[in-house]
């Protein structure tokens, strides 16, 4: 009898440690659910050395009836050659494509890097400026949505959502993170932390999406608040870049 209760004790002691590990580990993701939207990089190096299989996100962005392929610029900062010193593809950088981490085969297959200058150096601070590259695309074989821009004006307090995957997440469906939009200081969206990651890395060039899905900017870096000195987490808005689509020819 005393052998059988002790072995219970043990038995519910056990569960209890199961179920707290799996609490505490258990990953804080938003109650809000989207279609796929998000997708990783895959870059290929003429030195094949540096290639990336799953190298930060993406996603697709529909404008003017076109579809364009979106991530930040500011990766070419962390991954390039030393031989790359401007935002420039050449001689560097074979090719560019993005897929959904779920289906590596469903590929997106960049053609041209739209925003491409040979004067813009990327050891510069300014780098996180306009902190996108955009490209046309050459084949789309995803399931993907592509993203709407949101015209309006965002409004304090609402929410505003990310859809990635951290730098850690080697699998799985897209996560979605929840914020609170707070102010606009240029070009960065200053956004306060609802539920997030525990680390954000890996998330730049993600979507950044209201509650309807339509995308206001791209993950980036944090930014200072000049009126409080507090730091936020701060995408990059899109508000240049579609200046920027207006100015291309649509294709025939």
């Amino acid at each position: 009898m005393k052998t059988t209760i002790q072995l219970f004790k043990f038995s519910s002691l056990f569960s209890l440690i199961l179920l707290l590990t799996s609490c505490f580990g258990q990953e804080k993701v938003s109650t809000k659910t989207f279609d796929d939207i998000a997708l990783v990089n895959k870059i290929d190096f003429f030195d094949s050395k540096l290639n990336q299989e799953k190298f930060s996100c993406g996603f697709l962005l529909q404008h003017n009836n076109e579809t364009y392929a979106v991530t930040a610029k500011h990766l070419l900062k962390h991954i390039k050659p030393e031989s790359m010193k401007t935002l420039s593809f050449e001689n560097n950088i074979k090719s560019w494509s993005l897929y959904p981490l779920e289906n590596k085969s469903e590929l997106v297959t960049c053609d041209k890097l739209l925003n491409e200058n040979k004067s813009e150096n990327l050891e510069a601070k300014s780098t996180y400026d306009n902190d996108w590259l955009v490209f046309s695309i050459k084949e789309n074989s995803s399931k993907v949505k592509p993203l709407q821009i949101r015209t309006t004006p965002l409004i304090a307090g609402e929410k505003i959502y990310v859809v990635g995957w951290t730098r850690t997440m080697e699998s799985g469906k897209q996560r979605v993170y929840e914020f609170e939009y707070y102010k606009t200081i240029g070009d960065r969206i200053l956004l306060k932390d609802v539920v997030v990651p525990e680390k954000f890395g890996g998330l730049s060039g993600s979507p950044v999406v209201d509650e309807k899905g339509q995308v206001v900017g791209i993950v980036s870096g944090p930014k200072e608040d000049p009126d409080t000195d507090k730091k936020y987490f701060a995408p990059c808005s899109l508000t240049n870049l579609v200046l920027f689509l207006d100015k291309i020819k649509p294709s025939k």
